[in-house]
């Protein structure tokens, strides 16, 4: 977590080439993750993200964590966010229509990789043979998936009720946080499946990413952390924790605290010292 927290503090911050970047201060994070208090501290266990469709094994390490907490001294609320079981399929709009929109810069012309180019090829036929070439099987599908949702006839039937989903799903997180300092859930609803076990069923695959979509979403900051193992096949289980934008070292002061305290109940790192994995919104 320490780790995490350094390397954050260095790399966090605004960045001149970079339009994207915010610019103001980075929170404590470094101090945060060493206070390992939580005592006071309001934590929302969202009621949408977990129950029907977890793996049973996920959800008892989940709970035996949330336990953890409330014995740290955090108070332990349950808080709903009814808009969350549409983030996947808007998330699965949203994402693919920026995804075509972005790539098509790369055609092979003006900058990147191009494939073909013999001089006896038209431009046409040298931009196929590049994007064949410098796209994998995902970014393919999503490109197609995001061209047909920006198309004439379909934008305002797809893409703009995508982005009026999305703003209901910013409403609840701003709901929660009014009642919560921070939020936190399972990662994912099972433990890691086999390489290439549902390389043909995309869908599965994406249903996995159920928890962690309203974040990207809403543009808040999250913290992925192990909490054990599952007892019925001995992987990994993930721990999320949620803060409003700009609120990092909430993060850290949770997570610090939470997995010293699991390390001191598992006698030693847990999973030979898996570190704790720090995204905010794309």
């Amino acid at each position: 977590m320490l780790d995490a927290a350094l390397l954050h503090e260095v790399i966090g911050g605004h960045d001149i080439y970079d339009s994207t970047s915010i610019d103001a201060p980075v929170p404590g994070v470094v101090a945060a993750a060493k206070m390992r208090d939580i005592k006071g501290m309001r934590i929302g266990v969202v009621r949408e993200l977990g129950g029907e469709g977890y793996q049973s094994g996920v959800l008892q390490r989940f709970n035996e964590s949330v336990e953890v907490l409330r014995g740290l001294g955090a108070e332990i609320v349950e808080v709903s966010c009814p808009h969350f079981e549409y983030a996947l399929p808007a998330y699965y709009l949203i994402a693919p229509s920026e995804c075509s929109s972005n790539l098509a810069r790369f055609d092979a012309m003006r900058f990147g990789l191009r494939v073909g180019d013999d001089r006896a090829r038209s431009a046409e036929e040298v931009m196929n043979l590049t994007r064949e070439a410098g796209f994998g099987p995902e970014v393919k599908r999503r490109i197609i998936l995001g061209t047909y949702a920006l198309s004439s006839g379909y934008y305002d039937a797809y893409y703009g009720s995508a982005q009026k989903v999305r703003t209901l799903i910013i409403n609840d997180f701003n709901a929660a946080f009014s009642q919560v300092d921070v939020l936190i859930s399972p990662t994912s609803p099972t433990t890691a499946f086999k390489i290439g076990e549902k390389a043909d069923d995309p869908l599965a695959m994406y249903l996995n990413d159920i928890a962690t979509i309203p974040v990207n979403l809403a543009g808040n900051c999250a913290m992925s952390l192990p909490c054990g193992l599952a007892p019925e096949d001995g992987l990994p289980v993930g721990l999320q924790i949620i803060a409003p934008a700009m609120a990092d070292d909430r993060l850290y002061r949770v997570g610090g605290a939470l997995e010293a305290a699991l390390t001191e109940q598992w006698g030693g790192p847990i999973m030979g010292q898996v570190p704790a994995l720090v995204g905010g919104a794309r």
